[in-house]
């Protein structure tokens, strides 16, 4: 439970660590990234989940919560520099709206992608980072997720 917000964070994680050829402290900033937009654009009491799988060798994050969403008209936007939805000045806690930008490059020099979905205004939102090839724990050098 996040104590400042009270929020309810579920984690569905596999059984053992993935690894990925990546930097282990940009895959910290990825997911970071990722948890405090989730909490900053969820309501007091809202629900913030991570979960990590394989699919088709490819490690996948998903960061979702049940917060103010996103419009499609933003969703087309998200990941651009200074991109602030609307209403976002009181949530802001100083950002500069940069946060999914840097998100977004890291994840592309990984070698991956990732995608924003919201089915609009109050019907929360859903990250998702997929990177390549991830293995069992041990068999590759590089970051866990």
């Amino acid at each position: 439970m996040d104590d400042a917000r009270q929020h309810t964070i579920e984690l569905d994680l596999p059984p053992r660590p993935l690894m990925v050829e990546a930097d282990p402290d940009r895959l910290v900033q990825i997911v970071a990234n990722l948890l405090n937009n989730a909490a900053k654009y969820t309501d007091a009491g809202g629900r913030l989940r991570i979960a990590v799988s394989v699919e088709n060798g490819e490690a996948v994050i998903r960061v979702q919560d049940n917060g103010v969403g996103i419009t499609r008209e933003m969703l087309a936007r998200i990941f651009e520099m200074f991109t602030q939805g609307p209403g976002s000045a009181g949530r802001s806690e100083g950002g500069l709206g940069v946060g999914l930008a840097i998100t977004r490059g890291l994840v592309e020099l990984h070698g991956g992608r990732i995608e924003a979905h919201s089915d609009g205004p109050g019907r929360g939102s859903e990250f998702v980072v997929r990177l390549p090839g991830a293995r069992e724990e041990g068999v590759a050098e590089g970051g866990s997720v």
